[in-house]
């Protein structure tokens, strides 16, 4: 009788958006599950946790910082990075609205921050500040880096992003690739990239219709999506948006693969996640 591999999971940034859900589904598998984030545990179990977060290890650590996730890497066999930000610009005001007034006023900062429209106040206090640099960049490859040590390690899975956002600073996009360019380039583990659009769902209520109208975009368009491509701004409109539950289960389904790596678009990413692959 044939025996399931174990496997240990190490999911950085586990207590955010994006991580929270891949815990769920990695525990579901009955895979060890850890979780690394600077806060530890998240703050929506305040009032009691579900049972799959029960078998979740939240660990507090700092991924730009080895030493604080040093121990938390022995015996992993897969990494799954999902730190980022949008915005160097109050994202989170944005990203967690609860109503439409709240976005609004995420918005407007970080359409301020994008375009230089808000004083920054003075520059010697703003080393700490978030930038894409140190949280799209820095965090994934100092992981990786560390990763690259550890005998049991199969697959590093990284939340890249599709080049579709025409309102958000290049950076954005180039320290992404930065990263993609730095996996692809070490031979310790396979590198499994994904690049999903506009990802909704969970405690982001907000983003639920923009995503439900970018959908219907994409229906009515899809006869001319090729054509709509080659415009300024066109893919914007053409890339369909991602359920967070479609994207946790391409992770856990690219985990699974024994052998599999590459980058995987938005269509990928659904192919994956319905074992299509």
């Amino acid at each position: 009788m044939s025996t399931i591999a174990a496997k240990k999971i190490l999911v950085v940034g586990g207590s955010g958006f994006l991580g929270l859900n891949i815990c769920k589904f990695a525990a579901r598998q009955g895979w060890e599950t850890v979780s690394l984030s600077r806060k530890g545990e998240p703050s929506v179990f305040k009032h009691g946790r579900p049972a799959w977060a029960e078998k979740v290890e939240w660990a507090k650590g700092d991924s730009l910082e080895p030493a604080s996730f040093e121990k938390h890497l022995e015996g992993v066999t897969d990494v799954v990075q999902t730190v980022g930000i949008i915005s160097e610009s109050d994202y989170k005001d944005l990203a967690s609205a609860q109503s439409f007034c709240d976005a609004a006023k995420g918005m407007s900062k970080v359409a301020g921050g994008l375009f230089g429209l808000h004083d920054r106040g003075n520059p010697m206090k703003g080393a700490d500040r978030p930038t894409f640099e140190k949280m799209n960049r820095d965090t994934a490859i100092t992981v990786a880096k560390m990763a690259a040590e550890v005998p049991t390690m199969d697959s590093f899975v990284y939340i890249s992003a599709s080049d579709l956002f025409p309102f958000v600073d290049p950076r954005y996009i180039s320290t992404k690739r930065d990263v993609e360019r730095y996996l692809f380039a070490q031979p310790e583990f396979r590198s499994v990239v994904l690049r999903p659009g506009l990802m909704y769902g969970g405690k982001r209520p907000t983003v639920t219709p923009i995503a439900m109208g970018l959908r219907l975009a994409n229906t009515l368009t899809k006869p001319i999506a090729k054509e709509l491509d080659t415009l300024p701004f066109g893919t914007a409109i053409t890339t369909p948006p991602l359920h967070i539950d479609t994207v946790a289960q391409a992770v856990t389904s690219a985990i699974e693969q024994k052998g599999l790596k590459g980058i995987f678009d938005v269509e990928g990413i659904q192919k994956l996640a319905y074992h299509n692959f």
